[in-house]
């Protein structure tokens, strides 16, 4: 499969340790990388899209600059053979609640949290576009713009949700591997932690240390479900 790697970059600051980690990914090479930097992140994974579709990609790996990846990152996700397939990240903020949302109607977004034991491909309504592998299909048979903002908050940005959710509509079916997990850069890096009895755990790792862990996906008061 001939994957583009679509960087959304909005900042410069994050660049090396960004870059360090996407260049040790398995499939990527200064080949296949489209960059399209700027505020308005919709118009950015638009022109990538373009970009795709018109050198005949298979699909595109959508990442953004504030991730951190395992070399097998892209291998893993392209194996599920799926139209849509994100790795497993988390909020940047505290509870640090993962990128997995069900749709209820009385609700919108409702996170869906992590259990012990949990592993594997799961389905979910909607999730983050920093990890999201979307097959090429995929985009060529949606109305434009595919990404959009002010979709559904005028304040915040919802392009990933939007696009999504009009994916699904459309009969494509959303997944995360919860076997692919991928740092969430902020001052440090938080990443999500299967241990050995299956209990999940958030790890905040500076460096090459762990500084702080808390159970994963805890309820917090404050949390708001959707907010990316």
């Amino acid at each position: 499969m001939r994957v583009a790697i679509g960087v959304s970059s909005g900042e410069i600051a994050r660049y090396s340790v960004f870059w360090n980690s996407l260049l040790c990914v398995r499939g990527v090479t200064p080949h296949n990388v489209m960059c399209s930097r700027g505020a308005n992140i919709a118009e950015n994974r638009n022109c990538i899209a373009e970009r795709a579709l018109m050198d005949r990609y298979d699909a595109v790996w959508y990442v953004d600059d504030d991730q951190v990846f395992s070399p097998d990152t892209l291998e893993k996700l392209i194996s599920h053979d799926v139209d849509i397939v994100s790795g497993l990240y988390l909020k940047r903020e505290i509870p640090w609640i993962p990128h997995m949302y069900m749709d209820t109607e009385s609700r919108g977004w409702t996170p869906k949290l992590l259990q012990a034991g949990d592993c594997g491909l799961h389905e979910v309504h909607t999730t983050g576009a920093g990890c999201l592998l979307v097959k090429s299909d995929v985009l060529a048979n949606m109305e434009v713009p595919l990404w959009r903002l002010g979709q559904y908050d005028k304040v915040n940005w919802s392009d990933d949700h939007d696009f999504l959710t009009r994916a699904r509509a459309k009969g494509y079916r959303v997944f995360i591997d919860l076997d692919c997990p991928v740092g969430h850069m902020t001052n440090a890096t938080i990443w999500p932690v299967r241990d050995s009895d299956g209990t999940w755990k958030s790890v905040l790792v500076q460096g090459n240390g762990a500084i702080a862990m808390w159970p994963a996906a805890m309820e917090h008061p404050d949390a708001k479900a959707g907010e990316t």
